[in-house]
């Protein structure tokens, strides 16, 4: 018994080292792909609950002002990072959440919905204090019921976005997790301040969910650079124009502080309408800078996939490449064919799987040997049953005897002793 426990330890720590082999170490990161949702929505940014309440960048600036900014356009004092951030919910909600739905969740009704009531509908708890509320009395099994209706539509909302809501799709798993606990402590649910989970990231993924979540609503991924002209009518540069158009240090004073914009002929200095986004924080801005860079922007994230490393260049894309991007219609980003993220759940589907398989054959192991034990004490037993007999001699035949004659004159003068004669004497007589 105890060798066939230490087979069963040895096969289910074989199946978790397979699991944590086949996990992945870090999800990994796509570049942006297709129009922004303002255009998926055909809603110009004025008339946006953002475009009419946000604050903006500085007022225009005097002439020395003017010197002074176009000077430190010209320095670019980019660094390069690489190393993991900690992230909790709070952070997460702030890159992909607050740009629309606000700091409180609250958004800006009708058009931006509140986050505050579906996410308050996940609690059984205060499901049932609200239908108490208003004189209805549930079960525990009901209200359970709906808060599990009311989280798996959440968490649809996310996976799929809505009508007026993009798709969130590329958030992995453990994100999300971290995101609806926040949202949860957000909204005043029971017991979620113990929810909260902590994740690392890398830089490039920082910056792949602020550019995703926050700056693709109003910028598309690709498209032609707009002259200054373009932009005082209220064009919007294209992501895979920023590297170009700003450096590093412009870009974070761009999006943390506001920042002026060249626009109009002749080409001045004019207040920018692109929003502050002050509770983003210059390290999380410039990973904005070098997510664009290190991975530009494409029409179609597949397309990214399909070439060869070997013809990507993430500094210097080709300027053919570039002039097809600005021809070919962009979809939807709700439309947009990207590979499916690895789920983490499966490595360990991977690992219980492969436990069951080895004890199922465990299992089948002792029944066999167990089979075998048994016929062969069955067959002992059996022998010890059977009394104890010498095995016979090789029988031989005894000896022929001679028979009387009782019926003198049957068998006379033949030695073959026809039967036939017998029979007539008989019938004679």
């Amino acid at each position: 018994m105890k060798r066939l426990t230490t087979i069963g330890v040895l096969l289910f720590s074989t199946a978790l080292l397979s699991a944590q082999g086949a996990a992945p170490k870090h999800v990994a990161v796509t570049a942006v792909a297709g129009e922004s949702w303002l255009h998926h929505l055909h809603r110009p940014f004025d008339e946006t609950s953002m475009g009419k309440t946000w604050r903006l960048g500085p007022p225009d600036l005097t002439p020395d002002q003017d010197a002074i900014f176009l000077q430190s356009s010209t320095q670019s004092n980019s660094t390069t990072r690489s190393h993991l951030r900690t992230l909790h919910g709070s952070d997460l909600y702030r890159m992909n959440c607050r740009g629309c739905h606000g700091e409180s969740g609250r958004g800006a009704p009708p058009e931006i919905a509140s986050l505050i009531d579906p996410v308050r509908a996940t609690s059984a708890a205060l499901v049932a204090q609200r239908m108490k509320n208003v004189g209805m009395e549930l079960s525990r099994r009901q209200t359970v019921e709906i808060a599990n209706q009311s989280k798996g539509a959440l968490l649809k909302r996310l996976h799929e976005g809505g009508h007026d809501m993009p798709s969130f799709h590329y958030l992995s798993e453990p994100e999300i997790r971290s995101l609806v606990a926040y949202l949860q402590q957000l909204a005043g649910v029971p017991h979620a301040d113990n929810e909260q989970i902590v994740i690392q990231e890398s830089d490039s993924r920082v910056g792949e969910l602020i550019v995703k979540s926050t700056c693709h609503i109003c910028h598309g991924a690709t498209g032609i650079n707009p002259a200054s002209s373009e932009l005082l009518e209220g064009a919007i540069p294209p992501l895979s124009a920023l590297p170009a158009r700003v450096n590093q240090a412009q870009l974070v004073r761009k999006v943390t502080n506001g920042a002026p914009v060249i626009m109009g002929t002749p080409a001045s200095l004019y207040r920018g309408r692109m929003p502050v986004f002050s509770y983003l924080s210059a390290d999380e801005a410039a990973d904005v800078y070098e997510y664009l860079t290190n991975y530009p922007p494409t029409e179609l994230a597949i397309l990214n996939q399909t070439l060869p490393s070997a013809q990507r260049d993430p500094i210097n894309p080709p300027a053919d490449s570039q002039e097809a991007r600005a021809t070919v219609p962009q979809p939807a980003p709700s439309q947009v064919l990207r590979p499916r993220e690895e789920n983490p759940s499966y490595p360990l589907l991977i690992g219980m799987g492969s436990f069951a398989i080895s004890l199922l054959a465990l299992g089948c192991w002792i029944t066999l040997h167990e089979f075998k034990n048994l016929s062969v004490k069955s067959q002992a037993r059996s022998a010890a049953r059977r009394p104890a007999v010498d095995p016979a001699p090789w029988f031989e035949l005894p000896q022929p005897v001679e028979l009387p004659q009782v019926f003198p004159g049957v068998f006379a003068g033949s030695t073959e002793g026809q039967p036939s004669d017998w029979m007539d004497d008989r019938r004679i007589s």
